[in-house]
Order: C-alpha cells, then sequence, then structure tokens
C-alpha cells in the first residue's frame, strides 16, 4: 500500500472518530435537559391539576331550580376555585343518583322514605337531610274569560271534587257560590287538568295537601311522586315534564288548571285557596313564611316520619298559604368525600345559611328558612369544614 492511500485512511478513521465523539457530546448534553424536562412535567401537570376548579355535581326537584341557579351565579362568581352543576331531573330521579353515588348532593321537595333512608344510610353512614329553602304549589288555571279579573276562590273540598271528576265544568254551582263577582263569566267548559309527568317532589307535596283535606282522596288515589289522576282516565287530563311544562301547557291550554311551583306561576290565574282559617289567600313568599315558620328539625333524623307536611297544611295563621314546603338537600356524611369536595361543600353550605338567605339573593317566588335552621346549616358547614 502507497503512503498516500495510508494518509487517506488514517484521514477517514479520524473524520469517523470525530463524528462518533460529537454524537457522544450532543447526547450527553441533551440528556440532562430531556431529565429536566421529564422532572419538570408532572410538576406542571399537578400544577394544572391543582388549578381545575372542585365539582360539586347536583340533581333532583325541579321546585327549587330558579332559586339553585341564582345562587350557583352568585357563589361561584367570588368562589372561582369550585363549579356547581345542578340538573333538574325531578325528585325521584334525585334521589336515585344520590344514593347510587352518582351526584355530591341530591335535592327532594319530600324527605326520603324509610325505606330510602335506610338505604342510602347503608351505604354512606350518617345521610342529613337539609331544609334549605321554602316553597309554595300555586293553583293555577287558563279561563280565558276571567283574564286580568280578580282571583278565582275555590275552597280544599271543591278542589278536591274538580279533581276527582265530580265537578266537571267551570260554571259549576258550587264554584259560581264561591265566586258571586265573575259567576255571569264562568263558561260552561270542560276543566281540563295538566299534572306532572315525571317523579316529582311537587306532586308528591300537592297528593300530600290533598290527602290532608280529603279522606276520599287519601283513601281513593293517595300520595306519591307519581299517582293515578282520575281525570286521566276521563279524558280530562294530561302530563307534563317539569314545572316549566306544566306552566306552558296550561298556558297554551284554554279551560285548563293545574299545579306548579311560585317561581312557575306567571301569565296565569292563581286561585285564591281557602287556609284552616276560612281566609282565602294567594300564594306569596310571605305567606309561606307564615305556613313554615315554626320549621325545626334534626337533619340526622328520619325526617319522613315526623310528618312535618301535616304540621304546615294545619297551620291556623289567617295569613298562612296551605300549600307550603320546605325543600331538602341530601348530603352524605364528611368522610364519603375527599378533602377538596368536603371543604368546597362546607363553603356552598355556609353561603346558603348566611348570604343565600339575603332578600337580594332569594329568587322571586321563594322564600328564606327560619333562622334556627340556618343555624343548623351553619354548624353543619363547620362540621364539613373540619
Amino acid at each position: 500500500m502507497s503512503q498516500r492511500q495510508n494518509y487517506k485512511k488514517i484521514i477517514v478513521i479520524a473524520i469517523a472518530i470525530v463524528v462518533v465523539l460529537a454524537g457522544l457530546f450532543i447526547f450527553s448534553a441533551n440528556k440532562p435537559a430531556q431529565q429536566q424536562a421529564s422532572q419538570q412535567q408532572p410538576s406542571q401537570q399537578s400544577s394544572q391539576q391543582a388549578s381545575q376548579p372542585v365539582l360539586l355535581k347536583g340533581s333532583g326537584a325541579t321546585f327549587p331550580e330558579a332559586q339553585l341557579r341564582k345562587w350557583i351565579q352568585v357563589f361561584t362568581s367570588t368562589n372561582t376555585d369550585i363549579k356547581i352543576e345542578y340538573s333538574a331531573v325531578g325528585s325521584g330521579q334525585g334521589v336515585s343518583d344520590f344514593i347510587n353515588g352518582l351526584t355530591t348532593f341530591g335535592c327532594s321537595d319530600v324527605p326520603l322514605t324509610i325505606e330510602q333512608l335506610n338505604q342510602a344510610k347503608n351505604k354512606y353512614g350518617i345521610v342529613y337531610q337539609v331544609p334549605y329553602l321554602l316553597g309554595g304549589i300555586a293553583v293555577v288555571y287558563n279561563v280565558p274569560e276571567l283574564k286580568d279579573k280578580q282571583p278565582l276562590k275555590l275552597t280544599p273540598e271543591v278542589l278536591v271534587d274538580i279533581l276527582l271528576g265530580k265537578i266537571n265544568y267551570w260554571d259549576d254551582p258550587k264554584i259560581k257560590e264561591l265566586n258571586p263577582e265573575v259567576a255571569n263569566l264562568l263558561p260552561h267548559k270542560e276543566i281540563y287538568f295538566i299534572h306532572r309527568s315525571d317523579g316529582s317532589g311537587t306532586t308528591a307535596v300537592f297528593t300530600s295537601y290533598l290527602s290532608f283535606v280529603s279522606s276520599e282522596w287519601k283513601t281513593k288515589v293517595g300520595t306519591g311522586k307519581t299517582v293515578q289522576w282520575p281525570l286521566d282516565s276521563m279524558g280530562r287530563g294530561q302530563g307534563a315534564q317539569g314545572n316549566t311544562g306544566v306552566a306552558s301547557m296550561v298556558q297554551q291550554t284554554p279551560y285548563s288548571m293545574g299545579y306548579v311551583e311560585l317561581a312557575y306561576m306567571k301569565g296565569m290565574g292563581v286561585v285564591a285557596l281557602r287556609n284552616n282559617a276560612g281566609k282565602f289567600v294567594q300564594p306569596s313568599p310571605e305567606r309561606v313564611s307564615l305556613a313554615v315558620k315554626s320549621l325545626d328539625v334534626d337533619f340526622t333524623s328520619d325526617i319522613y316520619s315526623l310528618d312535618l307536611l301535616s304540621k304546615i297544611f294545619g297551620t291556623t295563621d289567617p295569613d298562612a298559604y296551605p300549600i307550603s314546603s320546605p325543600t331538602y338537600m341530601f348530603l352524605k356524611s364528611p368522610d364519603n368525600y375527599d378533602l377538596n369536595t368536603r371543604k368546597a361543600l362546607a363553603r356552598w353550605l355556609q353561603f346558603i345559611a348566611t348570604d343565600g338567605q339575603k332578600p337580594e339573593n332569594i329568587a322571586e317566588g321563594y322564600a328564606p328558612i327560619p333562622q334556627s335552621i340556618s343555624q343548623k346549616i351553619l354548624q353543619l358547614s363547620q362540621l364539613f369544614g373540619k
């Protein structure tokens, strides 16, 4: 081999060595950066996760929907690290979701039955049933001839007779007798009844009232979140979804009547119902408060068996509206929630008990709870905040 060939070979080997060394240098230089990036990534992910708001998820009654929407808006505007979602699917579904662990809290217009309470206790230990808001159920109607006239007066007995199908027409003598001022305007039209189609706490409260005032209703129809309405079988009854659905259908159906929570009664005639003092009263937040002013209850007790509604329906305050009721929020014992959720619930409960009860934060159609109940909710918030 010539000297020139040897020289070329040496140059090639030298270049190869340089390339290899350069590669090693670049690899070793990048490795710490990659390791550093790898070490930083979990920290960045952790920071991003920590910045995500805590989600409180609830479902249930349509009765308090408007109030909960308002509270959620006010509360989360200053508590930006908490997000609250509420699905107004009806009390029946809300109870099911809560017992099955699908939600952080459940809502219903009536307390858990003994069976439901035992199911929940078997899963979660202590269960809290918190009456956090008051409302009333209005009997509404759409009679075009009575538009802009004084409210129609009904006694509990006449209301029951209408719903049992004993009174069929708006100009029935019993209705005319109670309403002499508009008796000549009452039309000979059949009364059509709109009720809830979903499992509803509003229905449970309304039918509880009908059973309270009428032994015949109690025996023939009874009480429940769903019942067999007599007017359905007579071709004069129809169901609608939620308070919104009932209100909408009554507004669209001349000569119909129905029942809705107070927040949904706009745009319809509202019955003045005779109370236990013999006075005809239309529902209002003030009159609801009078009916429920003596409410006091242990949140961990079997509230269903206490039959609080009968005490409310039976009030003798002359200005009280009889079909009034608290609505309930269900919570598991604190140890069923992780720390962040528990502390978020503590702040949510504190808001409900304090700022939430202020007049400016109470939505139209609702009434604040008595002070004694607010204090108990505040104590519960402190328990969750530990």
